[in-house]
């Protein structure tokens, strides 16, 4: 048989791959443990990168007790889901870009039609995440002014109000939301303020 006929042994499901050879290997880091430690396993969810050594029968039991989400709340944890699925980069909505280009290009006829450029207006902040459907829940845009943002708080509150409604649970929600939006956007604009 050649050593071009040799294929490397497929690892079986629940097989366990040592990541360094025996040879190589520090002590299992369990105390009283004398095996080689080849089976490397995070120390943290904070500190994925730092690993504690196991041999297998410890990695085994590591990581039968492992749990990623372990003290995190069911609210972050949702969040950390909705964040995996564009990697946990930032992203930016769609709508941004093409309201950009059109600015871009209204600039560029207004050079090209009066011959001289027209004062840059200042770009505004870019938004988190939270901030923008902060301000999509209570229907309001960015700038906004203290004032603007009581009137159009009070505007939903009378919307969804549970006593208007008549204990409609989406009315509930969307009033729990609109309040808890509010929160948010005027903790921002005093923030901002001082």
């Amino acid at each position: 048989m050649s050593v071009q006929d040799k294929k490397p042994a497929k690892k079986k499901r629940g097989e366990y791959v040592p990541h360094i050879p025996e040879e190589e290997a520090r002590p299992c880091q369990v105390e009283g443990c004398c095996e080689a430690g080849t089976y490397k396993a995070p120390k943290s969810r904070d500190e994925l990168h730092e690993y504690r050594w196991f041999c297998l029968e410890h990695v085994r039991e590591h990581n039968k007790q492992w749990d990623y989400f372990a003290g995190l709340g069911s609210d972050e944890i949702e969040e950390f889901v909705r964040d995996a699925v564009t990697g946990h980069r930032p992203t930016w909505d769609r709508e941004s870009h093409i309201r950009e280009q059109y600015f871009k290009l209204h600039d560029a006829l207004y050079e090209f039609v009066a011959g001289a450029a027209k004062p840059a207006s200042p770009a505004p902040p870019p938004l988190n995440a939270k901030l923008r459907k902060s301000l999509a829940t209570l229907d309001i845009e960015y700038p906004y002014t203290e004032q603007e943002l009581k009137v159009q708080y009070r505007v939903m509150v009378k919307k969804y109000h549970p006593d208007v409604n008549k204990g409609d649970k989406k009315s509930e929600e969307a009033f729990k939301q609109v309040t808890a939006a509010y929160n948010h956007l005027s903790d921002h604009i005093k923030n901002a303020t001082s």
